[in-house]
C-alpha cells in the first residue's frame, strides 16, 4: 500500500490517468486561482474560486470526476475557512476531505502553525471508529409510515394546486401554462398528465412515485407543521420531498457565537480595495454590541446525508443539511450552503426527469 498523499499533490491528482484535463479547463484553472489566492493571503478571491468549483463540479458530465474534485475542494476550503476564523466550516470541510484521505499529512512549512495543529487534531478525530447511527436518529417512524388514501389529494380542478407541496416539482413554465387553463375540467386533465410524466412504472395501476411523494407529504405535515408554517411547505419539508429521509438526525443549540445573524449585526460594510485595485464590499467587525458568548438563542439541527441516501446522480460523496430554530427567526430555517442547495436543486432535476 502507498503512503498516503499530502495535499500539496492534490493538483497533481486532476491529472493523473483516468482524467484528462485541457490547460484551460475551468475546473482545474478556478483550482489553481484558489491554491494562488491563498499563498497571496488573498482569502475572499480564494473563497469565490472554490464556489466556482463546487458549481462546475455538480454539472452532470463531471459525475465521474467528483472524486477526484471533492478532495482538492474540501481541504483548501477548510484552510481558507480557517484564516477567515470560520472554525466550524473548516471542521466540516476537513472531515469531508478525510472521508477521502484519512491519513494525509500536510507540510508545516507550508501552512500556520495553528492551522497545521488543527488539521492534525481533526485528523485523529476523524480516524476514530464511530458505529454506524441506528436507524431511529434519523426520522422517527417514517420507515413504517403507511400512505393514507384520504391523503391524496383528489383532482379537484382547484386552481391552487401549484401552490401545495408540489411546487417543489414543477417548472415555471408549468406554472405559466397552469395559469391559463380555462376551467376545473382542463385543470384536472393537466394535473393528471403531470403525474402521469412523473410514473416510473405505467404498465400498473399505482403511480408508485405519486404515493412516495405524499407519503413524505403527509410525514411532513405532522412533524414540522407550526402556527404559520404547513410542514409540507416548511423547508425541512422540502428537503424531506425531494431528498427524502436523511440518514441520521444532529441537533445542537444555537449560540450567539455561532449565530449568523448576532454576526451580521456585530459588523459594519466596508470598501475593500486589493492589490489589483479591485474594490469589494465586506464587512468588518465593530464594538459595544455586549455580545456574551455561550447565551442559547435557539436550536440547530443537521440532516446527515451518506452516500447510500443520496438520490443517485446528485455527485456528492455525503451531505448535511442545516436548520435553525430562533426566536423572530423561524422554525427549521434552512442555512443555503452552496453545496447542499446545488444538491437540491440536482435531485429535483432528477426528479422531473425521471430517474
Amino acid at each position: 500500500m502507498s503512503p498516503p498523499r499530502p495535499p500539496v499533490f492534490l493538483l497533481a491528482v486532476l491529472l493523473a490517468a483516468g482524467t484528462t484535463y485541457a490547460a484551460d479547463d475551468p475546473v482545474l484553472l478556478f483550482l489553481l486561482e484558489t491554491k494562488k489566492a491563498y499563498r497571496e493571503k488573498r482569502w475572499d478571491d480564494a473563497n469565490a474560486a472554490l464556489r466556482h468549483v463546487l458549481e462546475l463540479a455538480a454539472a452532470p458530465e463531471r459525475e465521474p470526476e467528483i472524486p477526484r474534485i471533492l478532495p482538492a475542494y474540501h481541504f483548501y476550503a477548510a484552510a481558507v475557512a480557517w484564516e477567515r476564523k470560520d472554525e466550524t466550516r473548516a471542521r466540516a470541510e476537513l472531515a469531508r476531505y478525510f472521508e477521502y484521505h484519512p491519513d494525509a499529512t500536510i507540510d508545516p512549512s507550508m501552512y500556520p502553525k495553528s492551522y497545521t495543529i488543527f488539521f492534525d487534531a481533526q485528523r485523529t478525530e476523524a480516524q476514530r471508529v464511530h458505529p454506524r447511527p441506528p436507524e431511529e436518529s434519523g426520522l422517527p417512524d417514517f420507515a413504517t409510515l403507511s400512505i393514507d388514501p384520504a391523503t391524496m389529494p383528489l383532482y379537484t380542478g382547484d386552481p391552487s394546486w401549484p401552490e401545495s407541496a408540489v411546487r417543489y416539482l414543477l417548472t415555471d413554465p408549468e406554472r405559466r401554462e397552469f395559469a391559463t387553463l380555462p376551467d376545473d375540467a382542463a385543470r384536472r386533465d393537466w394535473v393528471f398528465r403531470f403525474w402521469k410524466k412523473l410514473d416510473p412504472d405505467p404498465s400498473t395501476t399505482e403511480n408508485e412515485y405519486q404515493v412516495e411523494f405524499y407519503r413524505r407529504s403527509q410525514y411532513a405535515d405532522a412533524h414540522f407543521s407550526t402556527e404559520t408554517v404547513r410542514g409540507s411547505l416548511s423547508d425541512r419539508g422540502h428537503v424531506l420531498l425531494v431528498m427524502g429521509p436523511p440518514t441520521y438526525i444532529g441537533r445542537s443549540n444555537l449560540l450567539r457565537s455561532n449565530d449568523p445573524m448576532t454576526t451580521l449585526q456585530s459588523t459594519q460594510t466596508a470598501v475593500i480595495r486589493d492589490a489589483r485595485g479591485r474594490t469589494s464590499i465586506t464587512r468588518v467587525a465593530t464594538t459595544g454590541h455586549g455580545v456574551t458568548p455561550g447565551d442559547i438563542e435557539g436550536e440547530v439541527q443537521n440532516w446527515y446525508y451518506r452516500k447510500d441516501r443520496i438520490p443517485k446522480g446528485v455527485p456528492f460523496q455525503d451531505l448535511q443539511f442545516t436548520f435553525f430554530t430562533k426566536e423572530g427567526y423561524g422554525v427549521g430555517v434552512f442555512q443555503k450552503d452552496a453545496r447542499e442547495f446545488l444538491a437540491l436543486q440536482r435531485a429535483t432535476r432528477l426528479l422531473r426527469s425521471g430517474s
